[in-house]
């Protein structure tokens, strides 16, 4: 009777047990649900922001195509992937967190094979964990926990994408049939993903590729990856059109971002420590070329992406490196006698320095989920007394400063919406230059054609005000003050030539096109 209790019992912690392919899945569903059923976005900071994208999903939704009908330095993913939770939720509300469980849905189901096949079981779902976590988190790396929002959603689509495909570097640690075309499709997926999110990272990502075809035991699935990713580019063009304006506005804002690289890498110091301790263990034990190319890759490549970023921490393609040596250190000390374990390097160790290493990150992004969906939950905060966007909620969540800040951001909407509203002819196509065009989503006006997403102060001096400003039938000018310098000079003397001021509030300036003059016959 005992004995057979006990077979039963573990009969049954085996039908229990999940294998690492199923726990990665259940980390990605998990993430996924709780960000997208309370079907509310709470936000604590970065409104403008959020605007932007809210713009973006009205473009779409209006028939704009990014790069052919609006200039951006942003993919189309950026503008499709949001698009496409307004088009499942009908609610601009539940656009935003419903997109970003689609992004985890779908790249937790590349991790379970990417991670699952080329790492220890234990890094595999450990690191899992710490990327999808970091994705679905509704927050920028780097922040604060309460500092709720989308903004930027599409970095850390980047740097997981980035990071999932950095482990791709080693072979695979359980052959499997069929291997070469999942590792294929994999790497061509996650490439096209960030190429269409963001030039910087699609650069980075074919670099990598390339890279890989020193790899003579892995060049089989690399190729047919690089082949895979120009087939779908070529056909994406063929459709589409607008990848010389992409990678043209790519360019022009890559060029305008400057960053300090000896700050950037002092405030990512621990982490680059940290990486070189594992890295250099697993090169002492067992150097290669290769193995030391690819960590100084890993660090400078990353340390370059976080310098296009408005970011202040977060290299993820380090943790990368570090899940990359951590495995060799595995495979080393499982491989022979000449490298077995010792007081100072063993398996253990080895994976609790791993899960040091990213078990703070994560837990920080599960805690900013977890008070996200409460929030939600709950519908903390105020709603936006907008049309539509009854759904979106600003919050003080111990934001203070953050809360006061949106408040006012509020009241300068209100304000141009109370311009708008008094104007007795129609308002036809509208460009808000100076500020984000929060209007054109609220009221349902049609965007302008062939105007830029994004005419804030801080990225105006890349596009002209000829060519911003050419399919637009009004113009909401922020007020720039008494004495404007810079493109806000140069944009208020275009449309003062070519408009006519026809009305002005505290913080705007509103034009309307100068029609033509009929000539008598």
């Amino acid at each position: 009777m005992m004995g057979s209790a006990k077979s039963m019992a573990t009969e049954g912690r085996r039908r229990l047990s999940l294998s690492p392919t199923a726990v990665v899945l259940l980390i990605g569903v998990i993430c996924a649900l709780v960000l997208a059923l309370p079907g509310v976005t709470v936000t604590t900071k970065s409104l403008d922001e959020l605007f932007l994208l809210l713009d973006g999903i009205h473009r779409i939704v209006t028939g704009q195509v990014p790069s052919r009908d609006f200039s951006t330095a942003l993919g189309p993913l950026a503008f499709y992937g949001p698009a496409a939770g307004f088009g499942l939720t009908g609610s601009l509300g539940a656009a935003m967190p419903v997109a970003m469980a689609l992004f985890t849905a779908i790249l937790a189901l590349i991790a379970s094979h990417v991670l699952v096949s080329r790492l220890h079981p234990f890094l595999a779902i450990a690191f899992a964990a710490f990327l999808l976590l970091i994705l679905a988190a509704p927050m920028n790396l780097g922040d604060a926990v309460t500092a709720l929002s989308f903004a930027m959603f599409y970095n850390r689509i980047g740097w997981v994408a980035l990071a999932l495909l950095l482990v791709l570097y080693l072979s695979p640690y359980r052959s499997a049939q069929g291997s070469t075309l999942k590792d294929a499709a994999a790497a061509a997926a996650l490439t096209l993903i960030m190429v269409y999110l963001r030039v910087s990272y699609g650069l980075v990502a074919l670099g990598f590729l390339l890279f890989m075809t020193t790899d003579r035991g892995q060049r089989r699935w690399v190729a047919l990856a690089i082949v895979l990713t120009a087939l779908v580019l070529l056909f994406v063009e063929l459709l589409w059109g607008g990848s010389s304006t992409y990678l043209r506005d790519s360019w022009l804002a890559m060029r305008q971002t400057s960053a300090d690289y000896l700050q950037l890498g002092v405030a990512h110091l621990a982490d680059f420590l940290l990486l070189s301790l594992l890295a250099g263990l697993s090169l002492w034990r067992r150097w290669a070329i290769r193995d030391f190319v690819f960590f100084i890759f890993c660090g400078g490549a990353g340390l370059w992406l976080l310098s296009q970023n408005v970011q202040g921490w977060g290299i993820i393609s380090i943790h990368a490196a570090a899940a990359v040596a951590a495995q060799r250190l595995l495979q080393q000390m499982d491989e022979g006698s000449g490298t077995r374990e010792g007081a100072f390097v063993n398996r253990a160790g080895i994976k609790l320095f791993f899960l040091a290493f990213v078990l703070p990150t994560a837990l920080h992004c599960a805690m900013a989920l977890a008070l996200h969906a409460g929030a939600a939950t709950v519908r903390a905060g105020q709603a936006l007394e907008l049309p539509r966007l009854s759904g979106i909620r600003l919050a003080d969540l111990w934001t203070g400063g953050d809360f006061g800040g949106g408040r006012w951001y509020l009241s300068t909407v209100d304000d141009g919406l109370s311009l708008l509203a008094r104007q007795d002819m129609p308002i036809g196509r509208l460009a808000v230059v100076g500020a984000v065009d929060a209007f054109s989503p609220v009221l349902g006006l049609p965007p302008a054609d062939g105007g830029v997403v994004d005419l804030r102060w801080s990225g105006m001096e890349a596009v002209s005000p000829q060519r911003a400003l050419a399919g637009a039938d009004t113009i909401l000018f922020r007020n720039p003050g008494d004495t404007p310098v810079g493109a806000a000079a140069q944009y208020l003397d275009f449309a003062g030539r070519n408009f006519s001021r026809v009305g002005e509030s505290q913080h705007w300036i509103l034009f309307r096109r100068n029609q033509p003059t009929a000539v008598p016959e």
